[in-house]
């Protein structure tokens, strides 16, 4: 079973124990919760991926499709007669009749519809983490294209400061102060210029140390797979 939330909604105690206790025998069970039908179905059904409900015979009224949580997959149990009303009203619900053996499809419904809904957040979470990292790798070319001329602006820079402060030409003191700290700035810098340029470097090492390390796995696979063709 995969670990979710899943909320029952019943007047029926024997149908919400069932259900209950079976899921408990589960290694990894979902978090079950269990309201009645008289509970404000918008307030409880948030943050549920599975919302069993019914049976209908046994309950006295049942939430509304359009106040369940848009997120959540419903789940409704009951005779072949109720069932046909709710089809006739929410088509995109799921109709389980109490039939021989109904609790172990419901089971095994339930937990591929938690399995959907973990590879959707997955997914999705993937994709996120994907645009950060592109936005990064963005950043990071821009900042590698723009080092060139960085460089050349931070050496022009320090150039001209040791030319006005080894001139022998007067200056105020207050000016000369001014150009240490204009010269100071610039090699800080240039210190990070150059750790841009070392962190490119190793990079460019990781890769190839990466790129490397596939093609000994590789090749340390081929005869393996060449002594079970031969053994074939």
């Amino acid at each position: 079973m995969t670990p979710g939330q899943v909320l029952i909604v019943s007047d029926d105690s024997e149908f919400v124990r069932s259900l209950t206790a079976r899921w408990r025998t589960e290694k990894d069970s979902p978090a079950i919760t269990a309201v009645s039908t008289g509970v404000s179905p918008q307030a409880s059904s948030s943050g549920y991926e599975m919302i069993v409900m019914g049976p209908l015979r046994r309950c006295a009224t049942l939430p509304a499709g359009p106040e369940l949580h848009p997120d959540s997959a419903v789940c409704v149990v009951g005779d072949e007669e109720s069932l046909k009303v709710v089809r006739s009203v929410h088509a995109n619900w799921l109709l389980l009749p109490e039939c021989p053996g109904w609790p172990r499809i419901l089971f095994s419904l339930v937990d591929e519809v938690l399995r959907r809904k973990a590879a959707e957040t997955r997914a999705r979470e993937a994709e996120i983490t994907n645009l950060s990292q592109k936005r990064f790798s963005i950043l990071g070319k821009s900042l590698l294209e723009a080092r060139p001329g960085m460089v050349n602006a931070i050496t022009s820079l320090l150039g001209n400061a040791d030319l006005i402060l080894l001139s022998e030409e007067p200056l105020p003191d207050s000016c000369r102060e001014h150009l240490r700290t204009i010269h100071t700035m610039a090699l800080r810098l240039n210190e990070i210029v150059q750790r841009l340029s070392s962190i490119e470097n190793e990079m460019e090492l990781s890769e190839r140390k990466s790129h490397l390390e596939t093609q000994e796995s590789r090749m340390s696979e081929s005869p393996r797979c060449r002594l079970a063709l031969d053994r074939r």
